[in-house]
């Protein structure tokens, strides 16, 4: 059974490779997915889900501030499945949608996405909470509604909690696909390109694809997207100050082995510092960069990291410790740290602050990089 596809026989996996190889490449896929397409899912554990959820009326299923699109394309996916369970599901965040591909994404699929903080009377109307994706700590919501389970691709210890955390997935998108599959759930176009788009953005293209099951979910999923919206969302419009300041980042930077860091001042939007932290990934010899500058009288730092090895959110976390709030997983992260009366310096001392919150700035995160 192929994680309870009622499509799993070897000719429809061999034809997903071809058309994956087709529309990208992924050789590895072909050769992988032949031999390991049976594999399941821990029985017991969507057993487990279900019963969890099938016990609610209505449902929140809760993305961490500043969503990841595999986050969100996660909870799509999740939504689909509580219905086929019989239950209602909203999409929650626990903050704005920040980056541009993010925010394309959701405007592409309509998402009704709820801010926790803009109506919190929204959230305590459901039953239950389920965290989904990210990679920090649990939300606890004040236990109003409490949170019954975790969904994410990252190992998370928590008591009392159902958690749902395979750590040989490279995305949450393919988790929550492989539990549509257990569940002979035939997805949509809308959840299948949704989901689809979430494994290819979460494992950047297959870069940092854990194993056969990212692969094995692209070829299921490949079958009922609309490959056409997909290419859309991977080339998403970009504004010209996001661009003034990706300038700004590379002419900035300063590298230290795989760590980039830089600074860009002032920024109109905090999405400019998340799509400047992705572009400086693409530099060679980068496999985490971290982006920093003002917005709203508020240094606000993005991190993002490409290697396996290294955690975006601990790096950040351990920096910036007084942080008012640091957010994200694994692979990206935001912290903020207020400038509080220092935000009121005039002209005169303009510049002195600037360098004195570039120097502090950047020997905080490298020496936080050195010591992860």
């Amino acid at each position: 059974m192929a994680l309870g596809s009622p499509f799993d026989s070897v000719e429809m996996v061999v034809m997903a490779a071809t058309l994956l190889l087709l529309s990208g490449g992924f050789v590895l896929y072909a050769a992988q997915s032949v031999n390991g397409w049976r594999r399941d899912p821990d029985p017991d554990l969507v057993d487990a889900l279900k019963n969890t959820v099938a016990g609610q009326n209505r449902v929140a299923l809760v993305v961490p501030e500043g969503p990841s699109i595999d986050a969100l394309a996660a909870a799509v996916g999740l939504q689909a499945l509580c219905k086929e369970w019989g239950v209602t599901a909203r999409l929650f965040a626990e903050g704005a949608v920040t980056g541009e591909d993010s925010k394309t994404f959701s405007n592409i699929f309509d998402l009704e996405l709820t801010v926790i903080t803009d109506d919190p009377k929204e959230l305590t109307d459901c039953d239950a909470a389920i965290a989904v994706g990210g990679g920090g700590g649990v939300p606890r919501l004040s236990n109003n509604p409490p949170v019954v389970a975790v969904i994410r691709h990252r190992p998370t210890a928590e008591e009392n909690i159902l958690t749902v955390t395979p750590t040989d997935d490279g995305a949450t998108s393919t988790t929550v696909a492989r539990l549509l599959q257990q569940e002979r759930v035939v997805p949509d176009q809308r959840i299948a390109t949704a989901l689809l788009h979430g494994v290819r953005a979460g494992t950047r293209e297959f870069r940092r694809a854990n194993g056969q099951h990212d692969y094995e979910a692209a070829g299921f999923l490949h079958a009922y997207a609309d490959l056409g919206r997909i290419e859309d969302l991977r080339s998403p419009g970009m504004s010209g100050d996001t661009f003034d300041v990706i300038s700004d980042a590379i002419a900035n930077r300063e590298r230290r082995a795989s760590l980039a860091v830089t600074n860009v001042g002032s920024v109109p939007a905090v999405s400019a510092l998340e799509e400047a932290a992705d572009t400086m990934l693409r530099l060679e010899g980068v496999s985490t960069a971290a982006v920093f500058g003002i917005h709203e009288e508020t240094i606000v730092v993005s991190c993002r990291a490409e290697d396996v090895r290294t955690n975006a959110f601990d790096i950040l976390d351990t920096a910036f410790e007084t942080s008012e709030t640091t957010g994200g997983n694994t692979d990206a992260a935001t912290a903020r740290v207020p400038l509080g009366l220092f935000g009121q310096v005039d002209n005169k001392h303009a510049e002195t602050l600037d360098m004195l919150i570039d120097a502090s700035t950047r020997k905080a995160l490298f020496e936080s990089f050195e010591s992860s």
